[in-house]
């Protein structure tokens, strides 16, 4: 009877070791999981309202309307809600953000910022950009691969500002 004892208390000293190696493994695939969440499939995911908080030390909020690599648009405000382009890069801080992620599809993972600019380019709507330095209203008149020229109204026409995008807090539409 004392070799019962003895083996049935190995095989609980195994069933105990067995289960924490799958408590590790699962642990360790989760801290994973976790690790390759980015910002863009977090900002995807949130469907409430949230702000992002610019390196003046403003903050920007909204519902997130698009997304891609290195930027979001976010809308905020009622009735005539007000859109804010928001390169990822100027964002220092963000408050209401889900635990989620959303993986982005293969269309969202092609609209970059130099892509989004452009389309803001295109439509020819006027802008307040809002860079480290200051702010500047205009439309966006040329978008380079890292830098975009905004066309700034003059007493004698407009004037060209080139903003590099390491400037760049945000771009907002003025109707």
């Amino acid at each position: 009877m004392r070799w019962d004892d003895l083996f049935a208390d190995l095989d609980a000293r195994l069933a105990h070791a067995e289960r924490l190696e799958r408590e590790a493994e699962v642990a360790d695939r989760q801290a994973r999981d976790v690790a390759s969440v980015d910002l863009l499939g977090r900002l995807l995911a949130t469907d409430g309202e949230l702000s992002v908080q610019l390196p003046d030390g403003s903050w920007v909020g909204g519902l997130v309307r698009a997304a891609g690599p290195g930027w979001v648009l976010l809308a905020a405000g009622a009735p005539a809600p007000r859109q804010v382009l928001v390169p990822t890069a100027a964002v220092c801080a963000v408050r209401g953000l889900t635990r989620r992620s959303s993986p982005p599809g293969a269309v969202v993972a092609r609209r970059t910022l130099v892509l989004a600019l452009r389309a803001l380019a295109g439509a020819d709507v006027r802008v307040l950009v809002r860079t480290r330095a200051g702010d500047l209203r205009g439309r966006l008149a040329r978008v380079g691969a890292d830098h975009v020229d905004v066309a700034v109204p003059t007493g004698r026409g407009t004037e060209g500002v080139t903003v590099p995008y390491a400037s760049l807090l945000s771009v907002t539409e003025l109707g």
